[in-house]
C-alpha cells in the first residue's frame, strides 16, 4: 500500500468515529418522527373511511426507505473501518508507538508514489456519472490511491447512494413532522 493509502486509512476511520454519535442521533430522530407519523397514519387508516385514509401510513413507509438505507450503510461502514482502529504499542524502554490498522506501509520508491498520486488525480478528473459525478470521481480516485478496495474496503459501496440516503433522511424529519400534524388534525376532525 502507498503512503496515500495509509493516509486514507488514517483519515477515514477517524472521520467515521467522529460522525458515529451524530449519525446515530440523526437516525434515531428520523426513526422517532417517522414512527409517530406511521402510528397516527395507522390510527387514521383504521378509523377512517375509504382508501385515502391509508395515505399517511403509505407516506410514512416511503419516508422510512432512506432512513433504513442510511442505517444499513452506516453499519456497513462501521464494520469496514473497524479493523483500521488506532493501536498503541508500548515498547520495553517505555516509548509508545501509535499506528493505524494492521497493514504496514510499503514505503515504495518516490516514483511509485508519484505515479499513484497522478493516477488518482486522473481518476478524479473524469466525471462520467450522470448524478453526483464529483462524488463518484472522488470515490474512484480514492480507490485508485489506496491500491484497490482490498486496501480500502470502506470505498466498496457506492457513496452516491449513501449521500442520497443522507439527504433523504434529513428531508424525512421535517416531512414526517408535518405529516404528524396533518394526520393529527385529520384524526381530531373525524
Amino acid at each position: 500500500m502507498t503512503a496515500i493509502g495509509d493516509f486514507l486509512n488514517q483519515v477515514v476511520p477517524t472521520l467515521v468515529r467522529v460522525a458515529r454519535r451524530p449519525g446515530e442521533l440523526l437516525l434515531r430522530w428520523a426513526a422517532a418522527e417517522i414512527g409517530v407519523f406511521a402510528l397516527f397514519g395507522l390510527l387514521l387508516g383504521l378509523t377512517g373511511t375509504g382508501g385515502s385514509a391509508w395515505v399517511p401510513l403509505v407516506l410514512a413507509g416511503f419516508l422510512a426507505v432512506p432512513v433504513v438505507v442510511l442505517a444499513v450503510r452506516r453499519e456497513r461502514l462501521q464494520a469496514q473501518t473497524q479493523g483500521l482502529e488506532l493501536h498503541r504499542t508500548i515498547s520495553a524502554n517505555g516509548t509508545s508507538l501509535v499506528t493505524y490498522g494492521a497493514r504496514p506501509s510499503s514505503g515504495g520508491p518516490p516514483q511509485e508514489e508519484l505515479d499513484t498520486l497522478n493516477g488518482a488525480l486522473a481518476e478524479g478528473a473524469l466525471r462520467t456519472a450522470r448524478y453526483f459525478p464529483r462524488i463518484e470521481a472522488a470515490q474512484r480516485a480514492g480507490v485508485r490511491a489506496a491500491g484497490g478496495v482490498v486496501n480500502a474496503p470502506y470505498l466498496r459501496d457506492d457513496l452516491r447512494v449513501t449521500f442520497v440516503a443522507l439527504l433523504g433522511t434529513l428531508a424525512a424529519i421535517p416531512l414526517a413532522a408535518l405529516g404528524v400534524v396533518i394526520t393529527l388534525v385529520l384524526l381530531l376532525s373525524s
